[in-house]
């Protein structure tokens, strides 16, 4: 009897650790309370296609969206609508189709009689199905009159409106997420923003971790407020993907840290350790990414991984710790610099595809501006570009051309005179105009073509042509081989030297004034520019000593009221102070309304060829950087070292007042060189005079003596 008990009880533990739910090591999908997750949409209310006019150029154009249904659509209301608006030139056959899935559903016929019209498209069958749905509008358009019209021209267009959309009577979701598509799926949209939570207290490494990964995503979406910082007690709700940034216990709201203690991010000292997770509320979903240390300095001092292409591309799966930091690309020995350091990728334009992204890069600061210098391009093509059958088809005066616009300055390339390649490449040397280089170092590249479409209209042919320009295509940029190392660094050459990977950039808050985080990621964005990132540091009044300035580029936001170290060289400044108050009027300012102003300085503390940045303010404005006076700062070309913003918002410099003391510098110089110059003169003359003497004296004694 006491056998059957034993057995069945031992039945009994078996069962009850089968029903028991094992706890993973981490859990991916948390459970969400206390915010509001609304990531997906209730598609029985519509929803828009787009948040902006799309154009599709003729005669062939086509835009390709997506759809995921979290479950099976029912009922017969399910469709897309198309609001297009199109060229009154158009002619039969013109034609509007769509296809989802690679299914072709609906065409209609277009024309100039009716610009504006509304097409309806039922979703049915496998349309409706749980999963990832594409759908592919397409356009065709004919022009009228003539024979052999040019269809490839500015009149030949349809445009699809923003009040286009589509209703399924179903759950769409955007799809799950993983490192590998960071930092892509971690940027929104103005009208729905991605958010980087951080603590209410945040540290000033965990501030300056977020406020650089913030400055970096809002970079690559090229818009403004797509990317936000928010402190954890204001987030009530999530519309996008999250960002939750710092150390676990630097956050104190219960919500919050409830998410950080499902999440069960794995923690491993001395590194940078990230996690993605899915937050889920109902039906409505949304991915987290967790980005953490066991120590704020940890993080920050590990923030490359996430703001530089060169890293943050090789990220992948759901939870990685990175202790080392990966060596960075950096110059070569003789100032090279490959595409692939701006953050391009293999490029291939067609007739399709014209013009390139925009790619940027900060140059040395050993490289020498006002010099001329080589882009080097590893080119392919395709061979209908120099056949000898397409010469003779087209017009002799038909060129296909590469232009290379850097900084907006074209440098043009003629594709059909290439020759001498090798293995199917060509290499091509491109000199770079000495202008082309600005003082704040940054270069703006992007490459352009015409001549790749076969514009006449009275032959048809389906040949395309196009060029292949590789990533490790590079610059040569002339360096300074001497110590005579740059001086006089001006307000036209900002955000340089503060952008510069050769050396560190602190960032010191004032003692008294809080600076709002906008503030700060404003002053971020404009220095986290390009591929490149410079390491910075960001420090209170209080903690920042003079070892930590002494070999660095420093902006200090408050004058010396605010900053006990810069009341400590307060004679070194080029701004002089009486108290608390700027004496403006040295400068060529009225002091009396001036409310924001800086300066530009070479470092007091340092012996090297460091610089200084002052942000201050005065009267009754309470913000450093408010009123545009950073945009301002920003877009300033002038040579100037002080900018001032005044009450009304006018904005002055002192580059009259620096050109001219540059002028006298140069004229003073040229001073000492003529009254050099006019001494020798006068010493050579008074020698010519003597000399002359000496031979009538010999002369009138050789007389003498024959007289005698």
């Amino acid at each position: 009897m006491k056998q059957y008990q034993l057995l069945i009880a031992s039945l009994l533990c078996i069962i009850i650790v089968a029903l028991t739910p094992i706890k993973s090591e981490a859990n991916t999908i948390i459970s969400v309370d206390g915010i509001k997750v609304n990531n997906t949409k209730d598609t029985n209310q519509t929803q828009p296609i787009t948040n902006s006019p799309i154009t599709l150029n003729g005669p062939a154009g086509e835009v390709t969206f997506y759809y995921e249904l979290v479950a099976d659509a029912k009922g017969q209301e399910s469709k897309i609508v198309l609001n297009t608006e199109n060229s009154e030139l158009l002619i039969a056959p013109s034609s509007l189709s769509v296809s989802i899935d690679n299914k072709m559903v609906k065409s209609i016929a277009i024309n100039g009689d009716k610009p504006v019209r509304e097409m309806t498209v039922p979703i049915k069958g496998d349309a409706l199905k749980e999963g990832v749905h594409a759908v592919t509008v397409k356009y065709y358009g004919v022009l009228k009159e003539g024979i052999c019209v040019k269809q490839g021209t500015s009149a030949n267009w349809l445009t699809l409106n923003i009040n286009s959309y589509y209703q399924l009577n179903g759950l769409v979701k955007k799809s799950d997420v993983s490192l590998g598509e960071y930092p892509t799926k971690f940027v929104g949209t103005e009208e729905q923003p991605v958010y980087i939570v951080i603590p209410d207290k945040a540290s000033t490494s965990s501030l300056n971790s977020a406020l650089q990964m913030t400055s970096f995503l809002t970079n690559q979406s090229g818009r403004k407020n797509t990317v936000q910082i928010i402190r954890e007690s204001k987030i009530k709700e999530l519309n996008q993907n999250v960002v939750f940034i710092g150390v676990p216990s630097e956050f104190s709201n219960s919500n919050i840290k409830k998410l950080w203690q499902d999440a069960n991010v794995k923690q491993k000292a001395n590194a940078l350790n990230l996690s993605i997770r899915t937050l889920k509320q109902g039906q409505q979903e949304t991915s987290a990414m967790f980005v953490t240390a066991n120590k704020a300095t940890d993080l920050e001092d590990r923030m490359a991984i996430l703001t530089n292409p060169q890293f943050s591309k090789q990220l992948s799966g759901l939870d990685l710790s990175v202790r080392d930091i990966p060596k960075q690309l950096k110059f070569t020995q003789n100032g090279s610099v490959a595409l692939e350091q701006f953050g391009a990728e293999n490029i291939t334009l067609d007739s399709q595809s014209t013009n390139s992204a925009h790619y940027y890069y900060y140059v040395s600061a050993d490289t020498q501006l006002n010099k001329a210098f080589t882009l080097n391009l590893k080119l392919k093509k395709s061979e209908s570009i120099t056949s000898i059958k397409e010469q003779t088809e087209l017009d002799t005066s038909t060129n296909i051309e590469l232009i290379v616009n850097v900084n907006n300055i074209p440098h043009s390339v003629n594709l059909r005179t290439l020759a001498d390649s090798k293995d199917g490449v060509y290499n091509v040397s491109v000199p770079i105009d000495a202008k082309a280089i600005r003082d704040n170092r940054l270069i703006d590249l992007q490459f352009q073509t015409t001549g790749l479409g076969v514009n006449d209209p009275c032959k048809e042919t389906d040949e395309k042509r196009w060029i292949y320009i590789e990533k490790d295509s590079n610059f040569t940029f002339p360096i300074i081989q001497k110590a005579n190392e740059q001086k006089g660094i001006t307000f036209a050459a900002f955000p340089y030297p503060f952008v510069s990977t050769e050396g560190m950039t602190v960032v010191v808050l004032p003692k008294k004034t809080d600076v709002s985080d906008e503030q700060l990621l404003k002053l971020y964005s404009a220095i986290l520019q390009g591929v490149q990132q410079p390491t910075i540091q960001l420090k209170t009044a209080e903690q920042v000593t003079a070892n930590d300035v002494e070999k660095a580029n420093v902006i200090f936001i408050g004058g010396p009221n605010e900053q006990p170290l810069l009341q400590k060289k307060v004679t070194d400044l080029i701004v002089s102070y009486n108290g608390n108050k700027a004496v403006l009027s040295d400068e060529g300012f009225v002091s009396e309304t001036a409310q924001q102003f800086s300066w530009i300085q070479n470092n007091p503390w340092s012996k090297g060829n460091n610089s200084i940045l002052v942000i201050d303010h005065q009267g009754s404005t309470l913000d450093y950087m408010g009123n545009n006076f950073l945009e301002e700062i920003i877009h300033s070309d002038e040579l100037a070292t002080v900018v001032v913003q005044s009450s009304d918002k006018q904005f002055f410099t002192n580059a009259e007042y620096v050109k001219t003391n540059k002028q006298l510098s140069i004229d003073s110089k040229n001073g000492k060189s003529n009254n050099s110059i006019s001494k020798w003169w006068i010493v050579g003359f008074a020698g010519l005079l003597l000399l002359i003497g000496l031979l009538i004296f010999r002369v009138k004694r050789r007389k003498y003596k024959k007289l005698r």
